[in-house]
């Protein structure tokens, strides 16, 4: 035997133990569609064909049982209409998404316009007996969002909210760890979303520009809470099992005035937990240094994820798991910002071993991202009639707390929740 062989054998040997003694943070779970069997194929449409739009569309393609059938928006200038048929070419375009959803043959529609134009396109698409699958947040308004949530909770048809995190197998596999207690106990933590990059689009006609720049308008906008911030707070409320009591905001336009923004191009929150844990939160488009990521820290370890990658850095007096010895270490840190060794945690490390392969030189597979698992998940269920991770009450509290997140950095303010806000 080599030492390889020896490696191998020795870790699953370590895998098996723990998960004999009741390690559920080791098991990697069956969550997603590609666990299963691919099933029938469900016809999809796709409304709303603007960056988000497409994605979901080459998500589809890549994805290969969502065969895209119809896809609709208000905008038809051919070269634009060309953009999103390149990536579903056997799609009927209509400028008019009701009629895509007379169509009988499409069973699922995602909607990715603007959030502020969600609500009625959802209450039709539930009308009309589809599938729904809603971009987060749910609507621009919470009035609006208690609505979607009500009709999608209501319907008979599967409806998912685009909160992809609760899909991504990364993050599956580091809420296991969680929840098995491996932070030992919990201190806070802290998130961050770093991107420069104006909101503002330019196009050909005023009336275009005006509507392609909704993001960057406080009537039509909920802000960096709302459009980017909702998905990472979204998922430490999901880890912890708990919604926030408070939060304070603080926020201003820094570096984008020249541009017409009139939401906060800089953002901070605190956010607190029961049992006075608090998480930080940052969000900028002024400066991109050190990224995105979500850090929780417990007496016994810390866990980082950035995006489909997640490291535990643990603390010297902690207890030993044991196949940590044969994970692999990475060191992180940004310039002088020096993290410290994280050891890497491999989503599916026990399935990669059983199918004798090693997490530490196979890692996570990066090319299916999170919109890609998310769309997977939700197409699993409109198969199997199962709930999806992120159903409409889920979907309809995220939006609530980002909601509320904006309010409180647009007044400098703590707003604390009142539990009633997030019942439906």
């Amino acid at each position: 035997m080599n030492r390889r062989d020896f490696i191998k054998d020795t870790a699953g040997a370590a895998m098996t133990l723990a998960l004999a003694m009741g390690a559920e943070e080791l098991r990697a779970v069956p969550r997603l569609a590609e666990d299963a069997p691919a099933g029938p194929p469900v016809n999809c449409a796709v409304i709303g064909l603007g960056p988000q739009g497409r994605e979901i569309l080459a998500s589809l393609a890549k994805l290969g049982n969502g065969p895209v059938i119809g896809i609709s928006d208000t905008y038809t200038v051919p070269a634009y209409v060309k953009r999103a048929q390149d990536v579903a070419p056997s799609a009927r375009f209509s400028a008019d998404y009701k009629q895509i959803l007379n169509d009988k043959n499409v069973q699922a529609v995602f909607i990715a316009t603007p959030s502020f134009q969600h609500k009625q396109i959802v209450m039709d698409a539930i009308a009309a007996g589809k599938h729904v699958y809603c971009e987060a947040p749910l609507a621009s308004s919470i009035e609006e969002a208690r609505d979607i949530a009500k009709a999608g909770l209501a319907s008979k048809a599967t409806f998912q909210a685009g909160l992809q995190t609760r899909s991504n197998k990364q993050a599956l596999h580091v809420l296991d760890f969680v929840r098995a207690g491996a932070l030992g106990h919990l201190a806070g933590g802290r998130g961050q979303y770093h991107k420069k990059g104006s909101w503002k689009r330019t196009a050909p006609s005023d009336e275009r520009q005006h509507e392609l720049n909704w993001r960057i308008r406080k009537d039509t906008s909920s802000g960096l809470m709302g459009e980017v911030g909702i998905h990472q707070i979204d998922m430490i409320s999901w880890f912890l099992k708990e919604l926030p009591v408070s939060v304070s905001g603080f926020g201003g336009i820094m570096q984008w005035d020249q541009d017409g923004m009139e939401v906060p191009d800089t953002v901070q929150c605190v956010f607190e937990y029961p049992k006075n844990v608090r998480f930080v939160y940052d969000a900028t488009i002024a400066n991109s240094f050190d990224g995105a990521y979500e850090v929780l820290l417990g007496a016994d370890s810390a866990m980082m994820l950035r995006d489909q990658r997640a490291w535990m850095f643990k603390e010297t007096d902690a207890p030993l798991l044991g196949w940590e010895v044969y994970a692999r270490k990475d060191k992180l840190g940004v310039g002088e910002a020096f993290y410290g060794t994280g050891i890497a945690l491999v989503a599916d490390a026990t399935k990669l071993i059983k199918q004798g392969k090693q997490p530490a030189d196979v890692g996570t597979d990066l090319t299916k991202t999170a919109l890609y698992q998310a769309l997977d998940s939700f197409l699993n269920c409109v198969r199997t009639g199962t709930k999806p991770n992120a159903g409409a009450l889920e979907g309809y509290q995220a939006t609530v707390v980002a909601h509320k997140a904006h309010e409180a950095v647009t007044s400098g303010s703590k707003i604390t929740f009142d539990k009633e806000w997030f019942t439906i």
